[in-house]
């Protein structure tokens, strides 16, 4: 399998506006589990995670320059807020989201 097969496979999704209107809206149970998270950052990953798991269910664990414009869109119009400084997930951070990705989902792994 070439780099970009794999980037495209393994990689975050590319997503235009109107994806991003799309993936990243909540229903009510899923903006309140985002709203139940401490930290402002894991809040927005989550929802950005979830949409990305949405749109091709396989588990990511992009760097925050890879997915920042995606980031900036939650913050701006899903979650409103001040954003965040730039960040990456620990390996148990990301574990921890994914667990309420697939919670929402219904994905049994």
């Amino acid at each position: 399998m070439s780099e970009a097969e794999q980037d495209e496979l393994y990689g975050p999704p590319a997503f235009t506006s109107a994806d991003q209107r799309f993936f990243f809206s909540l229903n009510d149970k899923e903006l309140a589990i985002a709203k139940s998270l401490r930290h402002r950052g894991q809040r927005y990953m989550l929802v950005v995670l979830l949409g990305y798991f949405k749109a091709k269910p396989v588990v990511l664990n992009p760097g925050f320059h890879q997915i920042k414009q995606d980031l900036k869109y939650v913050y701006q119009t899903v979650l409103p807020g001040p954003g965040c400084r730039p960040f990456n997930l620990t390996p148990k951070e990301n574990e921890r989201i994914y667990q309420r990705v697939f919670q929402l989902c219904n994905y049994q792994r």
